[in-house]
């Protein structure tokens, strides 16, 4: 029935459009599976509820708080055996209190040691 190179021919092309016909048949399937599981997720996530950390727990501080004359006088100290440099090389223009992260430093480090990928 299939001899010669008419029938290689002919055997080639059936064996392309089987192909394809499956090929988009799986395409086909792919696509329902995303639109029933799409619905179904869509309905998960409305259930949801979002909560939304309290208000006393956030600190707020003052923006215009008096820095003690002694305090800067150490903290200058400490920049200038820090850096290896005079007093006179530099000059502190601000001095801002360091607010607290919410999270604790335990936590912040491990992220960062996930982040930097080392075990």
């Amino acid at each position: 029935m299939f001899e010669g190179i008419n029938g290689a021919i002919q055997v080639a092309v059936i064996d392309m459009i089987l192909v394809f016909a499956v090929l988009g048949g799986l395409a086909l399937v792919m696509v329902f599976l995303k639109n029933i599981v799409g619905i179904k997720e869509e309905k998960k996530i409305s259930k949801e509820v979002k909560v939304a950390p309290p208000a006393s727990s956030i600190t707020s501080i003052k923006e215009k708080e008096e820095v003690d004359g002694k305090l800067i006088a150490v903290i200058t100290a400490a920049v200038a055996s820090y850096l290896e440099k005079p007093k006179s090389k530099f000059k502190i223009l601000s001095i801002k209190k360091y607010q607290t992260s919410l999270i604790a430093p335990w936590t912040a480090m491990g992220r960062q040691e996930l982040m930097l990928g080392k075990k």
